[in-house]
């Protein structure tokens, strides 16, 4: 394949340049509200059948239905403490996009809600790595809903078949290859670099 073939290059956040341990994020919620974890993902499950991920609900609709679920009373403020706890840059992915911002465009694709993105933005300026930022919470469709790849095309003016796409998630990787994407399913940054020479893509000193 050629260097030129691929123009664009995608990125998931979650578990490619943001880590964190949800598990444990449950488990401080559930703790703090006095119930199990399973009860604690039960009631997290069904809020997030009001659209926190695609900005069809705003954080305090989200916790206000939270808090009468588990018979809790959180106010903002405890509530984006422990939501946000957990999360860490990837040092080696943030290296990576430094040294690939200078030799393609590149864009943001991620399922997040507001919370979360300013939480991980203030922390870490993950916008100072893309050209582009597609945010599910702002155009109201998540991964793997066609429609949120879309954007990539729209907002490029490129073609499927010259954008490369980075994910954690299978289902993920496997809509945007439907779509007529390349894809890479993130397994670590090591094995990243050897999937991009496949696609001409040489990170010089990686």
């Amino acid at each position: 394949m050629n260097e030129r073939e691929v123009r664009l290059l995608v990125f998931d956040m979650g578990h490619v340049l943001i880590d964190f341990e949800w598990v444990a994020v449950c488990g401080q919620f559930a703790a703090a509200a006095g119930v199990s974890l399973d009860e604690f993902q039960v009631a997290l499950a069904h809020v997030a059948t009001m659209g926190y991920e695609t900005g069809r609900v705003d954080t305090r609709g989200f916790l206000s239905r939270l808090n009468e679920l588990l018979g809790t009373a959180m106010g903002i403020t405890e509530f984006t403490r422990m939501w946000n706890h957990e999360f860490r840059e990837n040092i080696e992915m943030a290296n990576l996009l430094a040294r690939l911002k200078g030799d393609y465009p590149l864009y943001l694709l991620s399922n997040t809600n507001e919370n979360h993105y300013r939480f991980i933005q203030e922390s870490f300026d993950v916008e100072r790595h893309f050209d582009e930022l597609i945010l599910s919470y702002l155009v109201e469709c998540a991964k793997p809903d066609p429609a949120i790849y879309e954007h990539v095309m729209e907002r490029s003016g490129l073609s499927p078949s010259e954008c490369l796409f980075v994910d954690d998630l299978e289902d993920n990787v496997r809509a945007a290859r439907s779509l007529g994407m390349h894809a890479i399913l993130f397994r670590g940054h090591g094995d990243l670099i050897e999937q991009f020479t496949r696609y001409g893509i040489e990170i010089d000193g990686a």
